[in-house]
């Protein structure tokens, strides 16, 4: 059986910390809900230390390294996160492959990354990292395996339903595993039992009118008065801040990801399709790029790891992770350079 996110808890019930996993896929919540599971499980074990590391047109193995050999004093282990905006880099494999050979168990190194390649599944790199690590798939949930996927999703929030009420998440859905998650978590707010049919049909007439992903769409379209109504609209519903920060956050990445494509030479045509970026997607992006260069989108990405440390209650920063991220959609959102850094000066001096 291929190692997937769905089939993780079983492997962290008998296992032991590896020097190195990959969580590689294009399911966006199975690999978050994967990397928070593996998180969890390293903080039991001694891993309360922790770097996250950003792998993007500036990134050098220098830090790394530096990450590898920096130590606090009162953790007895120390957990990295290394997040690639496209598929990993070779220069990396290959430093992680001879680490790894004298890792001392008192680092493990997670990297996060998209789909791979059929020629890299099959590579020297990914079968050394099966034998000496893992390497966890967080693959698509196919049409045909939706509704098992929502039954035993239900079932973990101690719910259960009819085929019918089934179908209808799954069909209103249309297969988005994480609106399907946000709206299970709903549902089971609103009942303690069997979930009727009628309560199913109002929970999801409501959910209809705004998502994270309606806003993830205002923001690359720059669309500041409906960006931040709908995130008001967002906070109100008590919508997860972690899913919505994932919808911002993963449009950052892809901004990053498209700029180094074009500072490559790359047409932004042949970036799309790289990305994977097709019709309406295309035309959001398209419009994104017209505002939003590197240096922006890696401000965006710096201001995204900081609320994601204020969420978790991590860094000592003391931050409100719903006004930083009023303050990330304003960044999205800002109309020229010259208004950017306008905006920038002005929450520089707010927090002085």
């Amino acid at each position: 059986m291929k190692p997937n996110a769905q089939s993780l808890e079983s492997r962290l019930q008998r296992a032991k910390p590896p020097a190195w996993l990959m969580i590689h896929g294009e399911e966006k919540l199975l690999q978050i809900e994967a990397a928070d599971r593996i998180r969890a499980w390293l903080r039991t074990l001694g891993f309360t230390d922790r770097d996250v590391i950003e792998v993007d047109r500036f990134f050098k193995l220098e830090q790394l390294e530096r990450a590898v050999r920096s130590r606090d004093l009162f953790a007895s282990a120390k957990l990295i996160e290394l997040r690639f905006t496209a598929k990993p880099h070779q220069a990396s494999i290959e430093w992680l492959l001879s680490w790894a050979k004298e890792a001392d168990h008192n680092v493990c190194i997670m990297i996060a990354c998209g789909k791979l390649e059929r020629s890299q599944l099959q590579s020297h790199w990914f079968h050394d990292l099966q034998a000496a690590g893992w390497a966890i798939e967080a693959a698509t949930v196919p049409r045909a395996g939706l509704n098992d996927w929502i039954r035993q999703r239900l079932a973990r929030e101690s719910r259960s339903a009819s085929d019918e009420v089934i179908e209808l998440i799954a069909s209103s859905t249309e297969g988005n595993l994480l609106a399907c998650a946000q709206e299970i978590k709903k549902l089971a707010m609103l009942t303690d039992s069997q979930i009727e049919l009628s309560l199913a049909q109002q929970s999801l007439a409501n959910a209809a009118r705004w998502s994270s992903f309606d806003l993830q769409a205002s923001c690359l379209l720059g669309d500041r008065k409906r960006a931040l109504m709908i995130l008001d609209a967002l906070h109100a519903e008590a919508e997860p801040a972690p899913l919505i920060l994932w919808a911002l956050a993963d449009a950052a990445r892809q901004l990053q990801a498209l700029n180094e494509c074009l500072e490559s030479g790359q047409p932004r045509r042949q970036a799309f399709r790289q990305l994977r970026l097709f019709s309406n997607r295309e035309a959001q992006f398209n419009r994104a790029l017209d505002r939003i260069d590197a240096p922006h989108s890696l401000r965006l990405l710096d201001a995204a790891a900081r609320i994601d440390r204020a969420i978790k209650g991590i860094g000592g920063l003391g931050e409100n992770p719903q006004e930083a991220m009023r303050d990330l959609v304003l960044q999205f959102t800002v109309q020229s350079p010259a208004r950017d850094r306008l905006l920038a000066a002005g929450l520089n001096g707010a927090e002085k």
